[in-house]
């Protein structure tokens, strides 16, 4: 047998249905097979459960991992033991005169806590109380009780008791009307816990008691707040001794009386029922006296109920007479057992009949009115209890254990009784004990339990010795009976013991059992790492077990070695394999790194995990979220996707807010409430027809809530919109005024929608059973309309840039998922098995070392980081989830980090983003120029777009989408800008947008003082001080398009030129370009070699297109600059001066919309669309990859740096 705690060889099965009984039970949890459990100690039937306990804690482990079982058509839960709660614990005795200050200074001062670190909890009576700890209790309990047991509390002494844990917990403050199965829904949901419930009791109105089916349910539960229908819940603990009282004193009474003579109980169950001739009486508690009727054990609760009921009867009688009460104790259980089973306490009685004579667990009560005729019946009663003999012999250890085995001890008694021989008998060490009434029945039950024992030897062979060894031995032995064997110390004998005139039967059955072959079928649980490591490792062990087959049984719910053959043979085999499995150590390595889930699909992690397992003699099995490369590559797209989907305050009205919406009436909510009841009362008549339920349905994903249709008032959305269908995008679908819209994809991809959709319904079934008032079902029905919107609303994605596709996610979804992709990718874990606990240190070391040396940093610096917009932080986030590596921002520097490779591909798009930064239309100058407004559908009044939402209407329209879904105010919108409309999905209201240009004003208003302190009417150029951030940016930016002049050109000088002038024109023509550009890039940074003769002249007066053909003129009689620096470097366009110096301008230009130059273009072509003729700003070499730009309007361009360098000639 285990020596282990009981606890962890007790396993609980819950409310076994009727026709299971203990014998099936015992059968199916003993095979090993079925249930994974083995040979049972014992098994206990208790009210709604039964306890079983294993011989082995494995045994018990096994069982409690499948967690549910199947006997005889009837599925059986199964749970570990309750436990003792370390964070609550009982403190009995109290006084209910004491006030709560002194008991909680008595606690503080005993327990050494604070007043923060715990609660109390008086009970009803407040004789005892619950002590709830924040933290679980840390000191040693035996030591605090002994220490609080020797210091009295208001002159009592008081007690600390340990309590077991609860599997229920009481829930308060209910809304009127919940159900049962509403509570039951919400706590298997995911907002109540995601725990299973075994029972849900209203107690009161609005207080219920919740029982789950495990016990650790109950913290999980009590940590997050609760809230249904709107109402915040009160959920505690639930103890049943914190309850009021709700039996009456006789109840209890009676109820206090079964618990204590629950030992004399047990001893009855163990023999066989002897002649009884009275009856039996059963104590009430009611007259007894209340010093003799309260013990120790008696429920704090049960006794002072007791004692009142007892004072209460005797005063009532204190005017006829005084009662008189005795006890006498019976400390011997056999001899208590005895004594209730005789004729003598009837007889008694009969010759007493104004007496009450009982028996209790502890002894005779006697009361009644008169001293004299008590001490008689006393004296009587102890007379005949003092007469009861007991006689003593030995036996061998073997014959004394073989009789206080349960069979053979109810056979024996049972026959004794027979015999007329009123007499009991117990067995200690080899010692046997005969109680009896008189000394000749003692004698007599002695020498007939001596006659009744019967040994007898029978020949063995050899190979039938290790037969004996097997459990299929145990088990014949158990099934056969009144049988106890054992080899003997000769040599080729067994000896056996059973009762007389048995021995015939038990030695043919022994016989056959023997020379009949048996073969056996058995599995070794185990984990799949460990069977991993056993195929791998130990298969040469598996292949010298010849005589036995042994077949891998590789299920995630059922892994291990079956094992078939030979009994014995498979016994030695199961026993060489569990010590194997008891060597195999186990270790759990978590590497958290950037990529390192990417990581594991790379050939070379594969390599180097096998030549770890090769190396150190290990099997390692990973557990890890496998990485998935981003669908959508282009960092931009994404990250402008993820952005379309955060919510955006509408507009302003009187500069406070305006909700989307505000102009739907009163009218048309009440007719949304009624199409809603409609849409219930047509659920609720398919549930009256026998269409199924949502009680009926196994998956919640074929029910579509409200499928039901009504002709009604339909928007236009425009001549190419087609009829209503399912499998249509939303944005393309006619949707009914009001009309509730609820997709079978909705319920398919958001399990806590989905959970809130069958609250929601549970509710709305609930109103007619529980009689809600009208007002309340209008407040119902608001909710599930809110709900089926926010469905919608979560449905309806981001259109791509030609709104042909559509992503189905959710917002709540989307985003989750993301956030799970970025770390996911950073975690791994690796399970390592192996023979030594130093093998798997060693692993832990060599991989750790194998991923570190492949990481790397690098960092980016730019002054336009510290600029970033939410746009540009999202494609951050891209970068990271697309190369799996983790980006970290400070200041002006980015932070890329991660294995090298991945590392190296993020830079180039971390690269591409500064460039896009820097390059980028600031939301200020958006907000300076245009403004976006939406049109009254009546009055046609224009109504202004909050700023938020002006600019991110503005970047879509400039990223040229015909479609872009939004959330405005926590509403689903599409603006389409083909047909300039806003369309509310919710509401199925449209209305029409127009982008309207502002006044430019003062365009120089907003710079900076620091600028301004720069800008001077007088122009200047100043020498930038090299180790400076800014002198940094320019040069970088100036080397990373030089391309093959890398090496060959040396930087002198960067000087930044000041000319108020021309900034100041620079800023208007920038306003203006802004207002008629529908390219997302209005202005860019490009180079501009000239000559030193020209230098002067630029940076006076700015760029001049009179010197045009100086150059070239292939693409237009323009201003010509250069994408890359690598064009303006040669010596065509920048012919250095005496001194070798060539000289570079990097400007700011505004290149807004282009398109191919030609040379004969002496000014920008006319747009072929839109009704007002409008120029260019620019033209280019190529109008897909642009590697020059050409201007015709001299301010369009503001020379910002000069650069002078150096060619280096080797």
């Amino acid at each position: 047998m285990s020596a282990k705690h009981p606890e962890e060889r007790t396993v609980e099965v819950l409310e076994p249905p009727g026709g299971v009984d203990e014998e099936l039970l015992s059968l199916y949890f003993e095979n090993k097979r079925r249930s994974g459990g083995g040979p049972l100690e014992s098994v206990e039937i208790k009210q709604n459960r039964v306890v079983l306990v294993f011989e082995e804690a494995e045994a018990a482990a096994r069982v409690l991992s499948k967690r549910h079982h199947v006997v005889h058509n009837s599925v059986l839960s199964v749970r570990k033991p309750p436990s003792k709660d370390r964070c609550r614990l009982l403190l009995r005795g109290i006084s209910p005169h004491t006030s709560t200050e002194m008991i909680e200074l008595y606690v503080e001062n005993m327990m050494d806590v604070n007043i923060t670190d715990y609660t109390l909890i008086p009970s009803p009576e407040s004789n005892f109380f619950l002590i709830h700890l924040r933290r679980p209790l840390s000191k040693d309990f035996q030591t605090l009780s002994t220490r609080i047991s020797k210091r009295k509390l208001d002159g009592l002494e008081v007690t600390l008791e340990q309590i077991e844990q609860t599997d229920s917990v009481l829930v308060e403050n209910l809304h009127p009307g919940t159900t049962p199965e509403l509570l039951t829904l919400y706590f298997e949901g995911e907002r109540g816990g995601n725990q299973k419930v075994k029972e849900v009791s209203i107690l009161s109105e609005g207080t219920a008691k919740v029982s789950f089916a495990y016990y650790e349910s109950v913290d999980s539960v009590l940590d997050r707040p609760h809230k249904v229908n709107d109402t915040e819940l009160v959920v505690k603990a639930y103890f049943d001794f914190l309850q009021p009282a709700r039996q009456d004193c006789e109840t209890k009474s009676e109820g206090d009386t079964e618990t204590t003579s629950e030992d004399q109980n047990n001893i009855e169950m163990q023999s066989s029922p002897l002649p009884v001739d009275a009856e039996r009486y059963s104590p009430a508690g009611l007259n007894s006296s209340p010093s003799s009727s309260q013990t120790a054990s008696e429920p704090p609760a049960a006794s002072v109920v007791v004692d009142k009921a007892v004072e209460a009867v005797m005063e009532d009688q204190a005017e006829e007479m005084e009662t008189l009460s005795a006890h006498i104790a019976i400390t011997d259980p056999v001899k208590h057992t005895l004594y209730q089973r005789s004729n003598f306490q009837r007889d008694v009685q009969k010759a007493h009949p104004g007496f009450s004579i009982q028996i209790k667990h502890d002894g005779v009560y006697i009361a009644g009115p008169n001293k004299l005729e008590l001490e008689q019946i006393k004296d009587t009663v102890s007379s005949f209890i003092g007469s009861i003999v007991q006689t003593h012999f030995t036996f061998s250890m073997e014959v004394a254990q073989f009789l206080e085995r349960k069979d053979v001890k109810n056979q024996l008694l049972q026959e004794m009784t027979q015999r007329g021989l009123h007499a009991l008998y117990t067995v200690s060490d080899s010692t046997v004990s005969v109680t009896a009434l008189t000394q000749n029945s003692a004698n007599q039950a002695s020498s007939f339990l001596k006659s009744q024992v019967c040994q007898f030897s029978m020949p063995l062979e050899s190979e039938q010795e290790s037969l004996l060894c097997c459990r299929e031995w145990s088990q014949f032995l158990l099934a056969l009976g009144f049988t106890s064997a054992k080899i003997s110390e000769h040599a080729g004998n067994m000896d056996v013991l059973t009762l007389k005139g048995m021995e015939k039967e038990k030695q043919a059955a022994i016989l056959q059992f023997l020379t009949t072959p048996i073969e056996r079928e058995s599995v070794l649980f185990m984990e799949p790492g460990m069977l991993k490591y056993i195929q791998i490792h130990c298969h040469q062990l598996l292949a010298d077990m010849d005589q036995v087959s042994i077949f891998p049984l590789e299920a995630e719910d059922h892994c291990g070695l079956k094992i078939h053959g030979q009994a014995v043979a498979c016994q030695m085999a199961e026993e060489v394999l569990q010590g194997v499995l008891s060597s195999i150590c186990t270790r759990t390595i978590t590497v958290n790194v950037p990529g390192v889930a990417r990581f594991l699909d790379e050939k070379e992690c594969r390599s180097i995990l096998n030549e770890m397992e090769t190396k150190f003699q290990v099997y390692i099995r990973l557990q890890y979220v496998p990485w998935e490369p981003l669908s959508h590559q282009d960092i931009f797209e994404s990250a402008w996707q993820m952005l379309s989907q955060k919510n955006i305050q509408r507009g302003f009205v009187n500069g406070s807010e305006l909700k989307a919406d505000s102009v739907q009436t009163d009218a048309n909510v009440a007719g949304i409430l009624t199409e809603a009841k409609r849409i219930v009362s047509i659920v609720d008549k398919r549930q009256e027809d026998g269409v199924p339920t949502l009680d009926q349905l196994d998956d919640m994903d074929n029910l579509d809530l409200y499928t039901a249709e009504e002709p009604g008032t339909l928007v236009d959305l425009g001549s190419d919109v087609t009829a209503f269908q399912a499998s249509q995008p939303l944005a393309d679908q006619k949707v009914p005024n009001g009309a509730l819209l609820l997709s079978e994809g909705v319920l398919g991809t958001s399990s806590s929608l989905e959970e809130e959709a069958q609250l929601s319904l549970a509710i709305q079934y609930s109103m007619e059973l529980n009689q809600w008032s009208l007002q309340d079902e209008e407040e119902q029905l608001k909710k599930a309309l809110e709900l089926s919107k926010k469905l919608i609303q979560e449905e309806h994605s981001s259109s791509t840039s030609d709104g042909s596709q559509q992503v189905a996610q959710q917002k709540g979804g989307f985003h989750l998922s993301f956030e799970n992709a970025l770390k996911a990718a950073n975690t791994l874990q690796l399970n390592v098995f192996a023979g030594y606990s130093c093998d798997l240190i060693r692993v832990d070391i060599a991989f750790n070392k194998k991923v570190n040396q492949r990481q790397a940093e690098e960092k980016v610096e730019h002054r336009s980081i510290k600029n970033m917009s939410d746009y540009h932080r999202k494609c951050l986030e891209m970068i990271k989830r697309k190369h799996a590596v983790e980006i970290q921002v400070q200041g002006t520097i980015i932070a890329v980090s991660g294995f090298m490779d991945y590392v190296n591909g993020a830079l180039s798009d971390v690269k591409l983003l500064l460039e896009n930064i820097s390059n980028s239309v600031s939301e200020k100058e958006i907000l300076k120029t245009v403004q976006w407004v939406h049109h009254h559908p009546v009055t046609l009044k224009t109504n202004a777009y909050s700023s938020d939402a002006t600019v991110f209407i503005e970047n879509a329209w400039r990223m040229k989408f015909k479609k872009v879904d939004i959330l405005f105010d926590n509403q689903p919108y599409i603006i389409n800008f083909e047909k300039m409309q806003e369309y509310n999905i919710a509401s199925g209201k449209l209305v029409k947008i127009s982008r309207k240009l502002l006044e430019l004003g003062d365009v120089t208003q907003d710079v900076p003082e620091e600028e301004y302190s720069l800008l001077l009417n007088l122009p200047d150029a100043t020498k930038i001080d090299e180790e400076s951030e800014e002198f940094q940016d320019v040069v970088k930016t100036f080397y990373s398009t030089i391309q093959e002049y890398h090496s060959k050109i040396r930087i002198i000088q960067v000087e930044k030129l000041m000319n108020r002038l021309l900034y100041n024109q620079y800023k208007l023509k920038k306003a203006s370009v802004l207002q008629h550009s529908t390219q997302l890039v209005v202005e860019r940074t490009l180079y501009h070699g000239t000559s030193e003769a020209s230098v002067k002249e630029i940076c006076v007066h700015g760029f001049n297109r009179s010197f045009c053909g100086k150059n070239a003129t292939v693409y237009g009689q323009g201003v010509y600059f250069a994408v890359n620096s690598a064009l303006s470097v040669q010596d065509q366009y920048s012919p250095p001066n005496a001194d070798g110096y060539k000289f570079i301008f990097a400007s700011k230009v505004l290149t807004g919309d282009f398109t191919k130059g030609c040379h004969s273009m002496k000014t920008a072509p006319l747009k072929e669309t839109g009704d007002i003729p409008l120029r260019y700003d620019s033209v280019t070499d190529d109008i897909t990859k642009p590697t020059m730009f050409v201007i015709f309007n001299d301010t369009q361009a503001f020379p910002e740096y000069l650069i002078t360098c150096q060619r280096i000639h080797r």
